[in-house]
This record gives structure tokens, C-alpha cells and sequence, in this order.
């Protein structure tokens, strides 16, 4: 009787045991489709056996086990790092890029263009008081095309400089949901899968934004440091970052630009180490890219240059030749020369100028009534010393085609670390994602040892029934 007993109660285990496994197979096809799920596995061992001792064998559930592979995942985490700098990249230079126009029918360049077909046209007519005020008219819609590219740009980099700042705050974020999911596995959750798959889309996520170097702690907790270095996440503490604005060292222009600068919780410059990841693009964007373009305290930007020359080159010639009264011509333009990176900005046409102050002859000898009007009618294909030997209209191309280039390489490369984010997520999926076909065989076998158990059980009631009865009918 004994033995029967010990073989019920074996039975029963084993339907237990049984019945978790099942669960856990059923749990993997519910959340087959959540993203970060991977499979679990009730894990069953055999129950001890030495009658002698009381064991009866059996089997029991001692634990589920997780499929998620730590390799798969750093290699989604590194190629995601990658996506987020060259998707960033592609949207910023995109955004830059539409505000230079290669075409010549608008922009920068059109004016340019309709600026010298007006200076050709006064060189003809010299005596002109329409050809004069189409000169003026001209530069004043050179004037407006610098400043309308000026605040273009100045309008991307405060764009920007909000995308930082959302995407700082997106980090300290994701960081304290890690440290309290850290919290929680370390305070018995180490084996939820639930709060294991919301800890992975966390890093995950926070991978797309900041390169990220995440150890896994033997007690199923996150160390996450940024480039490896700085630390966002160490158990259930938070590092925060933070945004900051200064002018690199050697700087020389007033009232430039600052640069981006990120620091950590003690304060540290770290932005070094944020190479990659949405924040990298953004900072390679803010602290390299724009500067180029419109300056900061170390350089005066191409955009501000091309502007300096346009005005100098026109205003010198002006100033060198004479009226119809022969006075020495007045300026056609004027900029705010004490602000090197606001030239593009601050160029205007003079408002003192007239028609009759435009000076078209040269001041001789011989004296051309026509000399100056015609030197500014050739000034556009003119190599000026002030643009590096390239004239004006070389100089806007290269400015514009060196945004393109960059667009379409950062286009391309957002295409390439796409593609490689697909192949590891798809590696990843499958050495641990779940199977449907692997699940339902795993489920048949257990329906099947079930069902065994299940008769085992009914067997033995049968036979202890049996024994029940015989010893009563023999009482």
C-alpha cells in the first residue's frame, strides 16, 4: 500500500511539474509577436530515487531558462548604434541641403546671376537711370538671399539644439526605467520573463540613441556605460547626462555659436565618447557640420565668406571708380564687419546709395566712362584671392555640392546600417525567438506525458479502490 501511495503522490508531481511546463509554452505563443520576447523553458529534472530513503523518483519543474543569447543581442545593440547616427545624419544634412539649391534658378545663386546681368546691362548704358536701379534692385535681392540662407541655417541649428536636448532627456529617461527594472529583478524577479523582455527593449532602444557597452550582472541586472566609459546605469543607480553649450578653446569670434557639449552626473565633459547613436549624429551635425557653413568661434563659416567677398569685391571696385560728377563711388553694400560669422546676416544694401551714386567709370587714366561697370559685369568669373582663387559662382557650387555629398553618403550609409540591423535582429530571432512549430511539438509532448500521468493517477485510484474494498469485505 505504501508504494501505491508513493506512486500517487509521484504521479501528482509529475502532473504539476507538467502542467508549468505547458503554461510556459503557452505564455511563448501568446507573446511570440512581442517584440524583445524570447523563448522560455521550464526546465524538468528528475526526482531522486531510493525507496529505501523514502524517494520514489518522478519528475519536478526546477526553473524556467531563457533562450536570449547575450551575443545576438550586442550585435543588434552595435548595428543599431549605427542606424541611429547615419538616420540622423540623412535627416539633418536632408534638412540642410534643401536650403542650397545647385540649380541656379533660386537661392544664393539666381541673385548672383541677376546681379552680374544687371552690372552687364549698366555697362552698356553707363548714363542709365534704369540700368542704375536695376543694379541696386540686384543687390538688394543678393543682400536678401544671404540672409534668408543665414537664418535658414541659424533656424536648422536651433532645431537641433532641441533635438539634443529631447534626445538627452530620452536617455536619462530609458536609463531610470533600466535602473528600476534593475531594481526589480534583483528584488526576485530574476526569472520573469516580463521584466526581462522590458529591461532588453529598454537597452535596445537606448542603443539607437548613444553607443552603449551593457554588461549583464550574474543576478540578471543591466551595467550600461556610455563609449564604454561613462556610466548611465550601475544596479539600481542612474547617471544622469546633461546638455551644455560652450565656445571651443581658441576661440576669436564674438558672440559666435556655441558648440554642444555633454557631461555627465559629475559634471565631466564626455562628448567624446558619444560617437555614435542618434546623439552622435546630432553632435557631429552641431559641432562640425553647421560651423562649416555659418561659423563658430574658431572659424567664420563658407556662407559668411562668400558673403564678406561678394560685398568687399563689389564695394572696392565701386569705391576705386567715378561718379558722373567723378566723385569716388559709394559702397553697394554693407555687413556688420565687427561679427565675422554674422556677415551673411547683416549684408544689406546701403541705404544711403542712389542711382546717381553708382560710379561706372573707371578713374583713369584713361578714363573709361564704362570701366568700373564693365570690371563688375566680369566680377562673377573673377578668381578672388578672398574665396581661395575660386570666384563666386565655383565657390556657392562647392559650398552646395559639399552638403550634397555629404547627404547622399549619410543616405547611403543609412541604407547599409539598415540592412545590417535587419540580418542581426533576424539572427537574433532565430537563436532565441520563438518558434510556433518547435512550441507546438514541445506542447504535444507535454500533453502526451500529461495524459500519461493523468492515467497513471486513475490507475493507481483504481487499484487502492480495489485494495479499499477487498479489505473491507474481508472485515
Amino acid at each position: 500500500m505504501g508504494g501505491l501511495f508513493a506512486a500517487l503522490g509521484s504521479a501528482g508531481s509529475a502532473l504539476d511539474a507538467l502542467e508549468q511546463a505547458m503554461g510556459v509554452v503557452q505564455n511563448n505563443v501568446a507573446n511570440a509577436s512581442t517584440p524583445g520576447y524570447v523563448t522560455q523553458t521550464m526546465t524538468l529534472t528528475p526526482a531522486g530515487f531510493d525507496p529505501a530513503e523514502g524517494l520514489w523518483g518522478g519528475v519536478q519543474a526546477t526553473g524556467v531558462q531563457s533562450a536570449r543569447n547575450v551575443y545576438a543581442e550586442q550585435a543588434v545593440w552595435n548595428a543599431n548604434e549605427l542606424v541611429g547616427f547615419a538616420t540622423q545624419q540623412s535627416s539633418s544634412l536632408n534638412s540642410l541641403q534643401s536650403n542650397f539649391s545647385v540649380s541656379g534658378t533660386a537661392g544664393i545663386p539666381a541673385a548672383l546671376s541677376g546681379l552680374n546681368s544687371a552690372f552687364s546691362a549698366w555697362s552698356t548704358t553707363p548714363a542709365s537711370t534704369t540700368a542704375q536701379q536695376q543694379v541696386i534692385t540686384a543687390a538688394q535681392s543678393v543682400a536678401q538671399a544671404f540672409n534668408e540662407a543665414a537664418s535658414n541655417v541659424q533656424q536648422i541649428g536651433s532645431q537641433t539644439d532641441q533635438q539634443l536636448r529631447t534626445t538627452v532627456d530620452q536617455i536619462n529617461q530609458l536609463s531610470g526605467q533600466i535602473a528600476a527594472l534593475n531594481g526589480q529583478i534583483r528584488n526576485g524577479g530574476q526569472n520573469d520573463a516580463s521584466l526581462s523582455t522590458q529591461l532588453y527593449n529598454n537597452l535596445e532602444e537606448l542603443s539607437n540613441l548613444a553607443p552603449v557597452q551593457v554588461e549583464m550582472q550574474s543576478d540578471g541586472t543591466a551595467t550600461v556605460l556610455m563609449g564604454g566609459q561613462t556610466p548611465l546605469v550601475i544596479g539600481q543607480t542612474q547617471e544622469q547626462l546633461s546638455l551644455n553649450y560652450v565656445q571651443p578653446p581658441g576661440s576669436s569670434n564674438p558672440n559666435a555659436t556655441p558648440n554642444a557639449q555633454i557631461l555627465n552626473s559629475s559634471g565631466q565633459d564626455v562628448t567624446d565618447l558619444a560617437t555614435q547613436g542618434q546623439l552622435g549624429g546630432l553632435l557631429q551635425f552641431k559641432n562640425s557640420v553647421l560651423p562649416s557653413i555659418i561659423g563658430d568661434g574658431v572659424q567664420q563659416g563658407s556662407l559668411n565668406v562668400l558673403a564678406g567677398a561678394v560685398a568687399d569685391s563689389v564695394n572696392g571696385l565701386l569705391n576705386s571708380g567715378r561718379d558722373a560728377n567723378g566723385n569716388p563711388g559709394a559702397a553697394l553694400f554693407t555687413y556688420n564687419s565687427g561679427l565675422p560669422t554674422a556677415m551673411a546676416g547683416s549684408l544689406a544694401l546701403n541705404p544711403s546709395i542712389t542711382a546717381a551714386g553708382l560710379a561706372a567709370a573707371s578713374a583713369g587714366p584713361p578714363v573709361a566712362a564704362n570701366g568700373t561697370a564693365s570690371q563688375l559685369a566680369q566680377l562673377g568669373n573673377t578668381a578672388l584671392s578672398a574665396l581661395g582663387g575660386s570666384d563666386m559662382t565655383d565657390f556657392y557650387s562647392n559650398i552646395a555640392s559639399g552638403i550634397g555629398n555629404m547627404a547622399a553618403t549619410a543616405s547611403t550609409s543609412q541604407q547599409t546600417e539598415t540592412d545590417v540591423l535587419t540580418q542581426a535582429q533576424n539572427m537574433r530571432a532565430q537563436v532565441s525567438g520563438v518558434s510556433l512549430n518547435d512550441q507546438a511539438a514541445t506542447l504535444l509532448q507535454f500533453q502526451q506525458g500529461y495524459q500519461a500521468a493523468s492515467q497513471a493517477i486513475a490507475t493507481i485510484g483504481s487499484t487502492l479502490q480495489y485494495f479499499l474494498t477487498s479489505m473491507q469485505q474481508v472485515q
